[in-house]
């Protein structure tokens, strides 16, 4: 929800979001019930891919194997360019993507997993690119770290590290 009500508009409504999962089994379980919800609400401008390595099964389900291919119905190396297409807007990750990867219309992350040194430098950067002409604002929402967590991430790397708007749950 806040992804539609406060991200979703940015860029000309061509923002994107990042959602940091645990674990591929965290990716595949949030994929399912983001599909279940949107379906639930009725809504049709949100639609998710996945990406995670490897086969994964469900605790309570070992008949069904989930790959990320199979999730979004094509091959992992086309992922990227079909993000950037306007058909997709929110990306759920386990560990792929949160370095090197560069979407400039990404504006958001929700992040669920512990983000340590220079890894939580490296996701949360994941944000900081230019996308001309807009002026982009970007926002995180993170679940799990702390503000000295995170300030403590980016201390070796910036003289002063502010962070705004700091909120706990």
């Amino acid at each position: 929800e806040h992804f539609r009500t406060s991200v979703m508009s940015e860029l000309g409504g061509m923002a994107k979001a990042m959602v940091i999962t645990a674990s591929r089994q965290g990716a595949v379980k949030y994929r399912k019930a983001l599909e279940d919800y949107i379906t639930k609400k009725g809504y049709t401008d949100i639609h998710a891919l996945v990406a995670f390595s490897g086969k994964v099964k469900l605790p309570g389900d070992d008949e069904t194997e989930y790959t990320e291919p199979s999730m979004n119905g094509f091959a992992e190396d086309r992922l990227t360019k079909e993000f950037d297409k306007d058909d997709y807007n929110v990306l759920l990750v386990a560990n792929k993507y949160q370095t090197g990867f560069d979407q400039p219309k990404l504006c958001a992350m929700y992040v669920l997993k512990k983000l340590k040194g220079v890894t939580a430098v490296q996701t949360l950067s994941r944000l900081n690119r230019i996308c001309p002409p807009f002026e982009k604002k970007t926002f995180v929402l993170d679940f799990v770290n702390s503000y000295e967590d995170i300030k403590a991430a980016f201390a070796p790397y910036f003289t002063t590290t502010q962070l705004s708007n700091s909120v706990t749950p």
